[in-house]
């Protein structure tokens, strides 16, 4: 058993290294020197203690995660923008609450000598651990400049991601539950997302239906962009009603043509129906209202997405009392929240094992989330675009939809019957032509 450690060791070793030192050049063998000659300074005890099997004998049982002949298996190592990640198969009979928990965590970080450690896991049995040496997202970061330019409708740029990519969102066929604590960052969010889809708002593949029950205050500023723009109770009835119908109809068409997902064109755009802070109407409002809002929200959650009608709804408190019919978001996006609890309202039991820990992104970095979707059983930590009252102006500037010209007015004294077809104005009338 031993040997077998030993080999494992070495193996690790050499890829480990190789890895922590790819950014100096290859190593060649021989190599003379310090042999952590170049791996940074903040992963140097954990370069130690991963790449040595002594230390890993030691570790494993100090930490209750491993016992003589029973170790953990590490597998591989990588650099990744927030430090590193290391993956491990677990000693069998383990749970991932014995890895995934606090103490543990925070134990494996201390030992390791890094200032946190994420556990998460890739496939039953196996785990990546991430030590975490410092934080991609904390700063804010500014979008770019608005271009007329094409969009992804199932791909739209919003903010950044942890390992340095670009944010993309799916809009199109999808619902979008958005839940965040005051001062969390939703109206990045929402005005990032409207600013992804600028282009196709403005050539009219895409209309905005905004409900803003905050009286307007909030997205008042972007009328110019919204088709539908409504901000009190009755008014959003009214036009969730409408969009039920638009919906109804377009099903109905959908059927008679055989076609099963509607594609959006200038006729018929995808319409986005953007609720600001919902529990207006699904926690607040009187008892009609609410069920009104519960019974044309669940038609909409249930049929609109492959007829080409979203629904964003924005929300401080996740609890079903707040937002029903949760499960019908195929997309959620966590923000800062209060509880672990609401972590999982919003992302389902047992997210923070995998990964989603909404209850500690701290109140200074408002826009910083993570991205559930259905299907997907790891969580993506993003953080929006600022988006500045000055980059609203530009927007709403640039990618607000061009208004019908109005019909040509007539002249209410013309009479038909004097109409002369061979009448030729200027000749006829001897005023001859302009020199």
């Amino acid at each position: 058993m031993v040997t077998t450690i030993v080999a494992l060791s070495t193996v690790i070793a050499a890829a480990v290294l190789l890895w922590w030192r790819h950014l100096d050049g290859v190593i060649h063998p021989g190599h003379e020197g310090d042999p952590l000659d170049g791996v940074p300074a903040e992963l140097r005890t954990a370069a130690l203690i991963l790449t040595d099997a002594r230390h890993l004998s030691l570790m494993w049982p100090v930490l209750g995660l491993g016992s003589e002949g029973n170790w953990p298996n590490v597998l591989s190592a990588e650099l990744i923008e927030s430090g590193a990640a290391i993956d491990v198969q677990m000693v069998g009979g383990q749970k991932l609450s014995d890895w995934t928990n606090d103490e543990t965590t925070d134990a494996l970080a201390q030992y390791l000598g890094v200032p946190k450690v994420l556990v998460s896991q890739t496939s039953p049995g196996f785990l990546r651990v991430e030590l975490r040496t410092f934080d991609t997202l904390a700063a804010s970061v500014t979008a770019p400049g608005v271009a007329s330019i094409g969009v992804d409708l199932e791909a739209v740029p919003v903010g950044v991601r942890e390992d340095g990519r670009t944010w993309l969102l799916r809009v199109l066929y999808a619902h979008i539950l958005l839940a965040g604590a005051t001062g969390s960052g939703k109206g990045s969010v929402l005005w990032s997302i409207i600013r992804g889809l600028g282009p196709a708002i403005k050539a009219g593949f895409v209309d905005i239906w905004m409900a803003d029950p905050k009286g307007g205050m909030e997205f008042g500023r972007g009328s110019r962009m919204w088709v539908r723009f409504q901000c009190t109770a009755d008014g959003i009835l009214s036009m969730l009603t409408e969009a039920v119908q638009v919906m109804e109809n377009r099903a109905s068409e959908l059927r008679s043509a055989g076609v099963r997902k509607h594609v959006p064109t200038t006729d018929a755009p995808l319409i986005l129906i953007i609720i600001d802070e919902a529990a207006a109407l699904s926690a607040y409002a009187n008892r009609e209202q609410r069920n009104e809002f519960e019974r044309l929200l669940g038609l909409l959650l249930s049929q609109g997405r492959a007829v080409g009608v979203s629904v964003i709804a924005a929300l401080q408190d996740p609890s079903k009392e707040t937002m029903p019919f949760r499960q019908l978001f195929p997309v959620r996006i966590g923000l800062r929240l209060d509880e672990p609890t609401q972590t999982n309202m919003v992302h389902g039991q047992g997210s923070k094992d995998r990964g989603a820990l909404c209850h500690e992104i701290p109140d200074t970095t408002p826009g910083v989330g993570y991205v559930g979707e259905d299907g997907a059983t790891e969580f993506v930590r993003v953080r929006a675009y600022w988006i500045s009252d000055e980059q609203v102006d530009a927007i709403v500037d640039v990618f607000s939809p061009v208004p019908m010209a109005p019909p040509a007015s007539v002249d209410d004294d013309f009479d038909p019957a004097t109409f002369d077809p061979d009448h030729m104005p200027g000749e006829d009338d001897g005023q001859g032509w302009a020199a």
